[in-house]
């Protein structure tokens, strides 16, 4: 028989579990009260039958003898002025058929038969004839171990690896709590959850979970680890799935937060997902990333993502949640029993548990790391809450081997890399240092990282976890590298850019002070890689245009009179291998207002890409492709130059009619997001040149679908606004005296173990 650990139910759980239990064992509905004086009333249905009255005790270590006593000292005057029909007991504990039959006796009349008093066992063999019920309640669910266990092991659901290591340990110490919920109610009714929120605050435990919940309803899971792309990849039109894309933002505001056009390709995927039945999109990244994201990319901070977030705030994390949480971490962890028996002193959790600065990553970390080192796990957890930092400070500076902390340097230039890319940058930055850097002395070094501070997954290595990386960038910005070796040794131009992405940080002075005083050497490998680059851009993000405003930038942070020289002489070279326009109008943007670039320049570039865009859309005009010629054509606008325009118009008004006539004539299709764009854009124009009376019927008939689109567009948004925006129940807050004496009587089974 499977079993459940009801334990992990807070008291509310429990009721709102019995009030689904009972009122479908009893045939009847049941009304649950709010926390408070409830006069003996947990649950209650009154009929012309009379009234029945459900009483949950939720006391999971309880002796049955205990809970006897206060049930016939607290209850049972209470029972006795309310003289309900039908008295129901439901309790978490225990009950021996002597047990009932002494209950029974006491709150006779209101008892009708010992088949009223449902204790533990009881209350799970009605739970077991119930699987629905069981997937409704979260908790429930993840309460019941053999439950928990066949999903976790259902490979076919899990499709990574990391996810097939994370989850079952993520799985053994998570705590559902308030910001977990709102997130499963957004993703149950909208399919596209984002979940935003500080360091260490649980984000990605949340993401996990809420994939295993998911896996429970057969949906495969898939992470994404790259781009939003790989989800087109991974898309199988008859198969339930999820794709977990965490830190989709980056883990740190590392460079710009999504390539050119990914917000667009983002958006295009949350609407679709919204739409498919089966589907389900979850999103971590941190809050401040979110809100840099949205300032960038005017697309994110519309309704489709606002409406899709989920903040996990710390104060989701209250007393009770954050004792639980440091239970599970302790109690899972490989500390010596003694340690372990230390945290059930009440001097000891009391200062974590209401540290300013708990976090969950924080406790888990150092659990994991005390236990490698033997020192004072209580003290280092204190410590460690008021200075965070000291996690890996003291690793990394003074128990490392240099190799190792070398590796962690080059690491830093990658978002993440290749075993070959790693061993060579680490091979060179040795060699510039005079250091051996033989392949031994690299794999001896990522055998101490590996598993601590970085993981391995099929040839790539990361940083274990974002907090670890944060402390490497401290760590060059307090000029603790060597940057003229680190900077010789570096292969990709992406390194480059991690650096003086990190330059541009409020805290990055150090690593600017650096580079600027190594500016010739920077100028140089951005100058020397250029040419490799040139052929390894391959995705719609990346051309030419991209990497030259790039460099501009980082001439203007650096002040380096080389690289805008450098961007100079590239940009009067033949137009064509440039890119899309789109890419070129930042280009032009940048040149435009460089102080280190001569307006005459700027100009002159200006006008050639005029000129090219408006000999484009002549051509497009002249085919009557009305799409491509009026998007050149508000490229054009976007790009003002001496190119003329008039000589356009007039064909774009008359591929504007003949597309005017074509959709007239179309049957009107289902409301789309996209197609309402196209709409709008063309509707837009043909009022603009003031040409809609040329064909009043077929405007007529296109005009009234692009408002019934947007109408319908705009009611499923509102619908979703109104109904399912999660608004936090004051009367569902947690008491803090009752949560102190949960806390206090749940670390006190520390004292327990053995």
């Amino acid at each position: 028989m499977d079993s459940f650990e009801l334990g992990r139910l807070t008291d509310h759980d429990f009721e709102v579990v019995c009030r689904d239990l009972f009122s479908d064992v009893l045939g009847i509905p049941l009304e649950i009260f709010p926390r408070g004086r409830d006069r003996g009333i947990d649950l209650r249905h009154t009929g012309p039958a009379g009234t029945t009255v459900v009483q949950c005790k939720h006391w999971p270590r309880a002796t049955q003898k205990k809970l006897i006593g206060r049930l016939i000292k607290d209850e049972l005057p209470k029972v006795r002025a309310l003289a309900p029909d039908r008295y129901i007991v439901a309790t978490t504990v225990g009950l021996t058929v002597g047990g009932k039959d002494e209950l029974r006796s006491a709150f006779a009349p209101y008892v009708r038969s010992t088949g009223d008093l449902y204790g533990v066992d009881e209350i799970v063999a009605e739970l077991l004839r119930r699987p629905d019920l069981v997937r409704r309640h979260f908790r429930l669910w993840l309460s019941s171990t053999a439950v928990l266990q066949t999903v976790l092991n259902q490979d076919q659901y899990l499709r990574s690896s990391w996810l097939q290591k994370r989850l079952p340990s993520v799985a053994d110490t998570f705590v559902p709590h308030e910001g977990f919920e709102r997130a499963k109610q957004l993703l149950e009714t909208q399919r596209v959850c984002v979940i935003a929120g500080i360091p260490g605050v649980g984000k990605t435990t949340v993401a996990l979970m809420l994939a295993a919940w998911l896996m429970g309803n057969g949906y495969e899971v898939h992470e994404i680890s790259q781009d939003v792309e790989e989800i087109g990849t991974l898309w199988r039109g008859d198969t339930r799935e999820v794709f977990l894309y965490d830190d989709f933002l980056g883990s740190t505001s590392l460079g710009a937060p999504l390539n050119k056009n990914e917000d667009n390709r983002l958006l295009s995927v949350m609407r679709e997902i919204q739409e498919t039945p089966g589907k389900a999109l979850v999103m971590t990244t941190r809050d401040y990333l979110l809100e840099h994201a949205r300032l960038r990319h005017d697309r994110l901070a519309g309704p489709d993502v606002s409406d899709a977030v989920s903040v996990i705030r710390l104060n989701d994390l209250d007393l009770r949640v954050r004792g639980q949480i440091l239970y599970n971490h302790v109690h899972r962890s490989s500390l010596a029993p003694d340690d372990k028996r230390r945290f059930a002193d009440r001097d000891v959790w009391r200062p974590v548990v209401r540290h300013k600065n708990f976090n969950p990553r924080l406790v888990e970390e150092t659990l994991r790391l005390s236990t490698r080192r033997g020192q004072d796990v209580t003290a280092a957890m204190l410590e460690n809450l008021d200075d965070p930092r000291r996690v890996w400070e003291h690793i990394v500076e003074n128990e490392l081997t240099d190799e190792a902390v070398h590796m962690l340097e080059v690491l830093f230039t990658f978002r993440s890399a290749g075993l070959d890319d790693l061993e060579e940058s680490w091979h060179r930055y040795r060699k510039e240092m005079g250091r051996v850097a033989d392949g031994r002395t690299f794999r001896r070094a990522l055998q101490v990282l590996d598993g601590t501070m970085v993981s391995i997954e099929e040839g790539r290595v990361a940083f274990h976890n974002p907090s670890i990386e944060d402390y490497v960038r401290f760590h060059l910005n307090a000029d603790r590298a060597q940057y003229s070796e680190l900077l010789k040794a570096l292969v990709h131009e992406e390194q480059v850019q991690r650096l003086v992405a990190a330059a541009r940080m409020a805290d990055g002075l150090g690593v600017l002070a650096r580079l600027r005083e190594h500016e010739s050497t920077v100028s140089t490998i951005v100058q020397a890689v250029g040419d490799d680059v040139e052929t390894r851009l391959w995705r719609e993000d990346e051309s030419r245009s991209t990497r030259l405003e790039w460099v501009l930038e980082t001439a203007e942070l650096l002040d380096s009179a080389t690289l805008a020289a450098y961007v100079m002489r590239e940009t009067l070279s033949p137009f064509a291998p440039y890119g899309p326009f789109s890419h070129l109008e930042g280009l032009i943007n940048s040149l435009d207002t460089s102080p280190l670039v001569p307006q005459e320049h700027a100009q002159r570039f200006r006008e050639r890409v005029t000129d090219a865009i408006h000999a484009e859309m002549l051509e497009y005009v002249e085919a009557g492709d009305w799409y491509w010629s009026i998007a050149l054509y508000h490229q054009l606008r976007r790009t003002p130059s001496r190119a003329s325009r008039e000589q356009a118009t007039e064909g774009l008004v008359r591929n504007a009619l003949e597309e005017l006539r074509r959709l007239s004539a179309e049957p009107e299709r289902e409301p789309h997001i996209e197609y309402l764009e196209l709409l709008e854009e063309l509707v837009d124009f043909i009022l603009k040149q003031g040409v809609k009376d040329e064909l009043p019927e077929e405007f007529a008939v296109v005009y009234g679908r692009a408002e019934r689109v947007f109408a319908a567009r705009e009611t499923k948004r509102n619908e979703w606004i109104q109904k399912y925006r999660i608004q936090l129940d004051p009367s569902e807050r947690s008491d803090v005296a009752r949560d102190h004496a949960l806390v206090t009587e749940l670390m006190r089974q520390l004292d327990n173990i053995r």
